[in-house]
């Protein structure tokens, strides 16, 4: 087997940010030049500058190789013992959108190449990969059928969420996944999603003379042929609706307060919470099933209170890195309160359990 090798970018080139590499690889960028398909991993993080974006990846084990102006060379590991050389790849950062990209040739399919991008996406406590919500993914579908004829779908993951809205016209209370391999994927795809109430969560499309790319909705874009333009097209959308997911973090704060008296000093703690508005109301009779959900996701649940009458529930839920957040909930909203200091990481997992879990339509408040 052929060693991997990084596409390569001339020494000489300097980008000013991650936008002009961008169009450097539309233009540049040849797919017959390399051995594998280029990944492009998207991600957000609460570290304005690049500087400190950088110590997080030195931390988690990454060596910045070369700096090409504001565009990182990057290397996580060693050669193994057959020789390999170890995950490599470029990384943007943008101050302004809090976005990060990472785009390399490297395999999915190796535990120590691609996915320790997305370990480090997932595991650093100021960074998460940027999560395409259910209806957002059925909205990039829908586009790219719309503005492509001729375009076809080889294969495609579906999922139908518990509790969703979405019509069903076979077994709507049901929860399923469903995975299709074939040249009608596109019709099929439409289907099922009559047929079955379920939304696309990964894809993979051909458009005849112009592009194949697979979208997933981990932020990851694979890219095997033609122009880049449409999966960047993809990516602005989804970074567009990101904004309302920073603004609403923004929100959240944790401080202890000093309170003193003739006798002795208290310390206070005040939470400002993250809120959520659900589509889909949360009805008492759900509460078991969906404790049943957030301890499958890895959360301890601490004090659970409910009531049926004037619908209200309060829990405090503990991750297992041991942090701690109180929710509260009536029907239709959700409010996070964090415990100590907000943690964008755990906001942006729990987040996810709920668009996942709870309501696929799920809003966040600003």
């Amino acid at each position: 087997m052929s060693h991997v090798e990084l596409f390569h970018i001339p020494d000489d080139q300097k980008f000013k940010d991650g936008y002009e590499f961008r169009n450097y690889l539309i233009e540049n960028y040849d797919p017959n030049s390399v051995h594998h398909d280029l990944t492009i991993a998207v991600g957000l993080t609460k570290y304005n500058t690049m500087r400190e974006f950088t110590e997080a990846l030195k931390l988690f084990g990454f060596n910045v190789i070369k700096r090409l102006g504001n565009v990182l060379h990057v290397r996580f590991g060693e050669r193994t013992e057959e020789g390999e050389p170890p995950l490599e790849s470029y990384v943007t950062h943008d101050s302004e959108t809090n976005l990060v990209v990472f785009y390399t040739n490297f395999r999915k399919t190796k535990s120590d190449e691609i996915p320790k991008i997305h370990d480090f996406l997932k595991k650093d406590v100021n960074s998460y990969y940027l999560f395409f919500k259910p209806l957002l993914m059925k909205s990039i579908v829908g586009d790219l059928i719309e503005q492509h004829e001729y375009l076809k779908i080889h294969e495609f993951s579906a999922r139908r969420d518990p509790y969703s809205k979405v019509n069903a016209h076979i077994r709507p209370d049901h929860s399923r996944t469903i995975s299709y391999w074939g040249d009608d994927g596109k019709e099929v795809l439409e289907e099922m999603e009559h047929l079955y109430g379920v939304l696309p969560t990964k894809f993979l499309v051909n458009i005849p003379y112009e592009s194949k790319f697979k979208v997933d909705e981990q932020g990851l874009f694979t890219f095997s042929s033609g122009n880049l333009q449409n999966v960047f097209s993809i990516l602005d959308k989804a970074v567009e609706e990101s904004k309302n997911t920073i603004n609403a973090f923004d929100t959240s704060s944790f401080k202890a307060m000093s309170v003193n008296t003739t006798s002795k000093e208290f310390i206070i703690p005040s939470s400002t919470p993250v809120s959520i508005y659900l589509k889909n109301a949360i009805e008492y009779h759900e509460l078991n099933d969906i404790k049943k959900r957030i301890k499958e996701a890895k959360y301890t649940i601490l004090d659970f209170n409910s009531q049926e009458d004037a619908f209200f529930l309060s829990t405090d839920l503990v991750t297992n890195s041991g942090y701690q957040f109180r929710v509260k909930a009536d029907s239709y909203k959700l409010k996070m309160f964090p415990e100590e200091k907000p943690l964008f990481s755990q906001f942006m997992q729990f987040y996810e359990f709920i668009l996942k879990f709870i309501d696929s339509r799920a809003e966040l408040s600003i």
